[in-house]
């Protein structure tokens, strides 16, 4: 017992009392663990404790977990802080994971054998860094992009199913699109007003272009979802090169960010041979990074507030290379900023993960490219991606 009362401190808040007692009965023999009952008892402990581990329930009357979690942050930041949650509050766990609240996430009913290795870990890892900020930091950050690996994981079960449903109500419309001249040529005999025609008609001639944009979408979201358990992995360099043909997906993520643009008066154009050469990267992770960058510089453009904003695509090939550029006239960047753009979790929006750009570099480093932005308050941005071509 001796040496118990030496170890490192273990803190645990919860408002259920027989929470608390399971937590010290089932892991006091291993830690010295003292456990309070809210969050004000436990910054108390905080002031006057080295505390290494700070766990704590997200759910609690008066001070949240999360409230206690950023007082915590600021107050002690070398303590490890972790949540126990349900898993019904994935949202609050992404928040906190963002904005660099906990390392880890225990899921309830925890299991003993796992919790002991989580404890373990949060403790040599409060031991091995909490005198160096720069080490703690980088720890922090491998530990945040390996957790929304986890919770990727967990989500990908149930995103599948009502994506399935999607696809298969998308290949009906694409029947129904198909039946467009039988549907025209019904309306025309029709005796109905002029202005219902029209409409009418205008709508059976958008069913082939927005059936096929939406098809595009859906095939794109079942990528990524299946991507999603690849997050925390590392790329398999063995595998087979996929390759990719630039315009199409140009022109689908033009389409995708198209509301973005409407709702900031802004336009988004193209501007580049009619025909590019396929690039070596996978039509998925090239439509992610060109959803991501064409958002951002609508984003932008909408931040800034004045009317006819643009943001424009430009493409042109130099020896074995496609450069695609991405521009915006928005509100830009001061160099303090620029030079933090791309950092994982860093961002300038609120309702912003900080980690579009950061999978835009990943994935173009990944396929052999480059990418570089430019930028200049009150004036836009630029962002520029180098990608190699198929031999």
């Amino acid at each position: 017992m001796g040496d118990l009362e030496l170890q490192p401190l273990v803190l645990y808040v919860d408002d259920e009392r027989a929470n608390r007692i399971v937590f010290e009965q089932s892991l006091g023999s291993d830690f010295r663990i003292k456990s309070v009952s809210d969050g004000p008892a436990a910054l108390a402990i905080l002031d006057a404790e080295d505390v290494a581990a700070l766990v704590t329930d997200m759910r609690m009357p008066g001070m949240s977990g999360e409230e206690l979690l950023r007082i915590a942050k600021e107050r002690k930041p070398a303590t490890i802080r972790m949540v126990v949650t349900a898993y019904a509050d994935v949202d609050p766990i992404l928040r906190a994971i963002n904005e660099g609240l906990v390392a880890r996430y225990i899921i309830k009913p925890w299991i003993r054998a796992e919790l002991v290795q989580v404890l373990r870990w949060a403790i040599e890892a409060w031991t091995f860094t909490r005198n160096s900020t720069a080490l703690y930091a980088r720890l922090m950050e491998t530990e945040r992009l390996a957790t929304l690996g986890s919770i990727a994981g967990m989500l990908v079960h149930d995103l599948k199913q009502p994506l399935m449903s999607l696809l298969i109500n998308v290949e009906h419309l694409r029947e129904l699109a198909k039946a467009a001249p039988i549907l025209q040529d019904s309306l025309s005999r029709t005796p109905l007003a002029l202005e219902e025609k029209t409409r009418l008609s205008e709508l059976v001639d958008d069913l082939d272009p927005v059936t096929t944009d939406l098809k595009a979408s859906a095939m794109h979201l079942s990528s990524l979802i299946d991507g999603l358990r690849e997050l925390s992995r590392p790329r398999d360099r063995s595998s087979k090169v996929e390759f990719a043909d630039p315009l199409p997906i140009v022109r689908h993520a033009m389409a995708v960010c198209q509301e973005i643009a409407l709702t900031a008066h802004a336009s988004i154009d193209y501007q580049g041979p009619g025909v590019l050469p396929r690039v070596a990267i996978s039509a998925t992770e090239l439509t992610q990074i060109l959803i991501n960058l064409v958002q951002n510089g609508a984003q932008a453009v909408a931040a800034r507030g004045a009317p006819q904003g643009k943001v424009s695509i430009v493409a042109r090939t130099e020896s074995n290379m496609l450069e695609l550029c991405v521009r915006d006239d928005g509100v830009g960047m001061p160099p303090d900023v620029l030079g933090r753009v791309g950092t994982p979790f860093f961002t300038t929006r609120a309702e912003g993960t900080g980690l579009g750009l950061a999978q835009c570099q990943r994935l173009i480093g990944s396929a052999g490219g480059r990418l570089r932005i430019e930028s200049a308050l009150g004036i836009g941005t630029t962002v520029t991606i180098v990608l190699p071509v198929a031999a």
